[in-house]
């Protein structure tokens, strides 16, 4: 969910979820009331999406400054369905909403990559040629967009999105060919992500932003991002390299409240607030934000992330 950039006055909020009967994800305007409560009855459906499976759905919902809806969209569990552009699966798509009706739900910026194409290349598509790309973030101060995707058995990556190219999937899962063993593939027609990421290191990414708050000075500019099973982890975006080790902010933090109490925290998702500050949302159902660490808590999260690294 997000809400409209317009939201004190117009009340939209915007909704991306997945239904059966047929199989497909589904996006949505739906209005607030005063009363801070949705009814379905002002749901306006804008994009259907059909699948064939429950599985990768990504979703992920963000304005951009140029008041642009941008939206990750998973494969489906299809593959070939990434690389094929007539189709909206595994593919960031940027769309205008603001005069959105029933008979217009949404119009193509004029300057998306394909927006007046004849080749029967969706409009809406911004880059494509993602598995799960289950977050994304637009950087602020620069406008890069950092897209992680969830890998199969062997890769996680983050890329840092270049507009109107191939991201790689299914002909690459991180700067690997796939399927793994494959000894040759087209490089050169894809774009490498910015980290790629053996599941020695990172089960289950989990995408972050670009830190610009002021609580931990030394962190500022670096990317923060998420593993749904042991923690979070930075990187500088500048680095001209692809990162393949990363490098450990907090190693398996765990639960200080609750009936979980010192089991591991399973991260799902990263946000930030209007000041830049990073939080981060787990399963047990807790919203913690990030601050700065004691000396004694850092050098305990290291002796646990030397000891524990699985």
């Amino acid at each position: 969910m997000v809400f409209d950039p317009d939201y004190f006055n117009n009340r939209y909020a915007y909704v991306f979820y997945s239904l059966d009967n047929p199989k497909r994800s589904r996006l949505s305007r739906f209005t607030v009331n005063l009363d801070n409560i949705v009814g379905r009855s002002s749901e306006l459906t804008l994009l259907e999406i059909p699948k064939t499976s429950n599985s990768h759905n990504g979703g992920m919902l963000q304005f951009g400054t140029d008041g642009f809806l941008y939206i990750s969209v998973s494969d489906g569990y299809q593959v070939d369905d990434a690389q094929d552009l007539s189709d909206l699966k595994g593919s960031l798509l940027r769309l205008d909403t603001r005069n959105a009706s029933e008979k217009a739900p949404y119009d193509i910026p004029p300057d998306n990559p394909f927006a007046n194409n004849n080749e029967g290349i969706r409009p809406e598509i911004l880059a494509w040629g993602f598995r799960n790309p289950w977050r994304f973030s637009i950087d602020a101060l620069t406008g890069h967009i950092f897209v992680e995707d969830v890998g199969d058995n062997h890769q996680e990556e983050i890329s840092r999105i270049e507009v109107g190219k191939n991201h790689g999937w299914q002909i690459l899962k991180g700067d690997q060919c796939y399927p793994p063993g494959t000894e040759n593939c087209d490089k050169e027609s894809t774009m490498l992500p910015i980290a790629s990421l053996e599941h020695t290191f990172i089960r289950s990414v989990i995408g972050g932003y670009v830190y610009r708050g002021e609580d931990i000075p030394w962190l500022r500019g670096q990317y923060v991002y998420g593993d749904y099973f042991r923690g979070l982890f930075q990187l500088d975006p500048a680095e001209p390299s692809i990162q393949h080790f990363p490098q450990v902010l907090v190693y398996k933090p765990r639960i200080q409240h609750g009936e979980e109490l010192e089991e591991v925290i399973s991260f799902s998702s990263l946000t930030e607030d209007a000041v830049g500050e990073l939080y981060a949302t787990s399963l047990s159902g807790a919203v913690y934000k990030l601050q700065h660490l004691s000396p004694s808590k850092e050098l305990k999260g290291f002796f646990r992330a030397i000891g524990d690294f699985r």
